[in-house]
Formats: C-alpha cells, structure tokens, sequence
C-alpha cells in the first residue's frame, strides 16, 4: 500500500516505496510464484500486464476507459486460460456497454472479447462431454429426488467415473473446462437458462 509518514508507523511498517511496489508487480506477474491474490484501489487497474491473472473481484464504482482498462487485466489468453472472470458486486454491466460503444463509435476495431454465442455454444461442447462421461449411469434422482435420494447418488457416481479408463482425471478436466466455458458465457440468457 501508498502512504506516507504523516499516517504514523502502524500505516508506515505497510507502505511500499517504487522499488517495493515493483518487486511485488514482479512477483505477481510470476505465474508460478506464491503471491496469488493483491487487493488493490488504484494501482495495477490500468496499464499493468499480468497476462496469467483469472479473476478480478470489483467493488469500484468505474466507467469507460478506466473500465476497459481494468478489465483488461484478466481478459487475456494465457497458457490453457481462454479468457477471464470479473465478479462485479456492484452491476457494471451498463457502464460497460457503454464503454464499448464508446470504443466501438471511437474507432476501436478488433475483437475486444469473445462473442457470446462463440462463449454458449464453447459451454454446451463442454456440458455435453461432461454428460457423456456419464453415459449410462441414471442420475434422474439428482433433479427430481429428495435431499437424501440426491446425496445418495453422489458415492455411486464416483464410483461409475472412477471404473472408467482416466476417469478422475477426466472428470476433472471436463469439469474445469465447463467451468471456464460457463464464466465466459455468462451473462448470456442461454447459458443462465442452462438446467446444468
């Protein structure tokens, strides 16, 4: 964090000078060092490059530029990443329609994101092998039954996937890639309507 002497030694023992904040932009950048998540205000929103960053959570009221910028800041491909996810507590969904019209009316050309339906039909391909690895085992109970039915099937299911040749592993990669394609989705009404 910023600050300066004037907010006492308690605020001072957590600031950090330029050369300070630069190693911890190295170290974050760094996608396989420990330093995993920075909670920022300002800095980093714009113009910093961390092309292996997934998530930003934002609780900042921001429009046009600024917004684009930020998000920006997960919106990148990276090794197996396609894309990213920005959790919007506050509903920026409108400041951000504008942001592109203002990009797109501006000039702006390329493609600032994946196109939405490119996004659903990506999330079905996904859901669909999820399903399949599932083939043949009745999980009806799991959307019509009771609580315990429900919880009933789950050891039966783990059973079925870990017979299979790579089950586990290919659950679990199935899985990961649903649950990509479903954030890059969102909010198309399709993917929201998805039964799962």
């Amino acid at each position: 964090m910023t600050g300066n002497a004037s907010e006492g030694p308690r605020v001072a023992e957590h600031s950090r000078n330029k050369a300070r904040r630069e190693a911890l932009a190295n170290r974050f950048r760094d996608s396989k060092d420990s330093l995993k998540v920075v909670l920022v205000r300002d800095m980093w929103l714009t113009g910093f490059d961390a092309p292996s960053l997934h998530t930003m959570y934002v609780d900042k009221p921001m429009r046009g530029h600024g917004l684009m910028q930020a998000i920006a800041r997960v919106n990148r491909v990276f090794s197996d990443k396609p894309g990213g996810l920005v959790v919007d507590y506050l509903g920026l969904a409108h400041e951000l329609k504008q942001a592109l019209a203002t990009y797109t009316e501006s000039g702006g050309t390329g493609k600032t994101a994946i196109d939405q339906k490119e996004a659903v039909a990506l999330m079905l391909e996904k859901h669909e092998i999820c399903s399949g690895l599932f083939h043949g085992f009745d999980w009806s109970k799991w959307v019509s039954g009771k609580p315990g039915e429900r919880l009933g099937l789950l050891p039966r299911a783990q059973e079925y996937i870990l017979a299979q040749q790579d089950g586990k592993d290919r659950l679990l990669r199935a899985v990961l890639e649903l649950s990509q394609g479903f954030a890059l989705a969102v909010p198309h009404e399709e993917a929201l309507a998805h039964p799962g």
